[in-house]
């Protein structure tokens, strides 16, 4: 099997090179990524150690279809995303450009390819907006509240029409919040990098508001795990759109204390005023691709923390 990974230097993309390098139907990886980002790796694929993969610098908007059959891949996992809720409500148009015209032009040339792979999208479960019941599943309202959001729904119809309309083998995978090495922390940092990163520091720990909003948190092994059940299993995968989550949500302020906890810190808690657009609660039901693929998550929030703040303290 020949894959490409867009968005393959983020969090998802290098766990997933490096997964997918050691299954013996990978034949080759394609990763693409402009490095928009900085990352605290100089080299965030140094450990994957495989002939297998080979990175394209470019953007993933570029992918036209002449390239796409060069290579001739068999999936398209597209991660690729610029992910920041705040960042996509003060930079709109980079998010509109990025995420829904860059998704589009890349539907458009899959189609327009004589390979044709498989495509797997990264969607994000802010596109169900505040919650009407939780756990959420698949079929809960969908009332995105910001630019990053809409952009994610508007990606997951271009991609789920191509399989409305030709039968294009699609499948949207709404990934909760997840975690793990790797994660960026520049700019607009996810909330467990950043609170690891200032609680090792001794510096304040900041939330938004109360700190009783809940959010539902991965670790990233397990939702790789995820897309290889997608991967290796695309009769009972096409056409489907799945929750991967743990179906267990934590406030926020006990996730500072936790990490506060767990990394000894003397670090403060401060809050400021809750962010505009904030969702309450977020909690995946993944009952169907519990019954679908026989997926799971299995790794506990205290192992993967730990695990994530040992990769973290090579950098502090």
């Amino acid at each position: 099997m020949r894959l490409i990974i867009t968005g393959a230097a983020g969090l998802y993309g290098v766990h997933m090179v490096n997964a997918l390098s050691n299954a013996k139907y990978t034949e080759k990886i394609i990763g693409v990524d402009d490095f928009s980002r900085n990352f605290l790796s100089k080299d965030p694929f140094i450990d994957s150690g495989s002939e297998k993969f080979e990175l394209l610098k470019m953007d993933y908007a570029d992918l036209d279809k002449k390239k796409i059959d060069e290579i001739q891949p068999d999936v398209v996992v597209h991660l690729a995303a610029s992910v920041s809720i705040p960042e996509s409500i003060d930079d709109p148009w980079k998010y509109f450009n990025n995420n829904e015209a860059g998704t589009f032009r890349l539907t458009q040339n899959l189609l327009a390819s004589k390979t044709q792979p498989t495509l797997i999208y990264a969607s994000s479960p802010e596109v169900y907006g505040n919650p009407k019941y939780v756990p959420m599943d698949e079929n809960h309202p969908l009332n995105p509240t910001s630019t990053y959001a809409v952009t994610k729904l508007a990606c997951e119809k271009h991609c789920m029409s191509m399989w409305e309309w030709y039968k294009y083998p699609v499948t949207v995978i709404r990934n909760f919040n997840t975690y793990g090495e790797n994660q960026n922390l520049w700019g607009y940092s996810a909330v467990i990098p950043a609170f690891i990163q200032n609680a090792l520091r001794g510096e304040p720990l900041t939330i938004d508001g109360d700190g009783k909003q809940t959010r539902d948190f991965m670790y990233v092994s397990d939702a790789v795990n995820a897309y290889k059940m997608v991967i290796e299993n695309p009769r009972a995968a096409t056409g489907e759109t799945f929750n991967i989550g743990t179906g267990t949500d934590t406030p926020i302020g006990e996730l500072a204390e936790k990490i506060l906890a767990m990394t000894g810190s003397k670090s403060k808690v401060v809050h400021r005023d809750a962010r505009l657009g904030d969702l309450m609660a977020l909690r995946a039901n993944i009952d169907h691709i519990k019954s679908k693929l026989g997926w799971s998550p299995a790794v506990a929030m205290d192992e993967g923390l730990r695990k994530t703040m040992e990769w973290y303290k090579r950098f502090v």
